[in-house]
């Protein structure tokens, strides 16, 4: 009986150093979108091939995508992650293939509705793909001259243009779902206590 406890205890602490060692993982992992030189791009996350191994660090990251190569050429085509925002370049919906409950089309492993990379919430309608980057998901288009002077992650005109999109949004109340919060309100919450998005540490 008594090896069996011990067993059991033995069990229990390894299971609770693997989530611990994992939630670090993840906190190491959500750093926000870091862009110093101002060219859309993460400056510590990319993945443009959409290998699963960022192209910066050369480490292998948790996600939910598959890797489909059909014509061979070494990328991926179903996931790309050129602008490292952590959302698909080439598909921003959400999408559930295999039915687990998590969307294929954004990093977030571990489930708990955050983007891993720039630890910013999403919603089923808005995984927030024109939020950082040169390449706004949403709107299927890439900007070639990206700018961004306030060094916010967002290029200044898609900042304008999402501002104005909102304040006409914000004029009538819609809520298909029925959860009592405004359909377009789901993005623009964030979880990074203490720093604003987009800012690294």
């Amino acid at each position: 009986m008594s090896t069996i406890i011990h067993l059991l205890i033995i069990g229990t602490v390894c299971l609770t150093v693997s989530l611990a060692q994992t939630n670090e993982q993840d906190r190491e992992m959500r750093r926000g979108f870091v862009d110093q030189n101002q060219d859309g791009i993460n400056d510590w996350f990319q993945d443009a091939n959409g290998d699963g191994i960022n192209d910066i660090d050369q480490k292998r990251y948790r996600h939910n995508f598959r890797f489909q190569d059909r014509d061979q050429d070494g990328i991926n085509d179903l996931y790309r992650d050129a602008d490292g925002d952590g959302v698909n370049d080439l598909d921003s919906k959400f999408t559930d293939a295999d039915g687990d409950g998590r969307s294929e089309n954004i990093i977030d492993a571990d489930k708990d509705w955050i983007n891993d990379i720039t630890g910013e919430i999403y919603t089923r309608r808005d995984l927030g793909g024109y939020r950082y980057g040169f390449i706004l998901e949403e709107y299927h288009e890439q900007l070639k001259d990206f700018t961004d002077r306030d060094g916010d992650g967002q290029d200044d005109r898609v900042q304008k243009r999402e501002g104005m999109q909102e304040q006409r949004r914000m004029d009538r109340f819609i809520d298909t779902d029925g959860d009592g919060v405004c359909d377009q309100r789901g993005f623009s919450r964030h979880r990074q206590s203490g720093r604003r998005p987009g800012r690294g540490k």
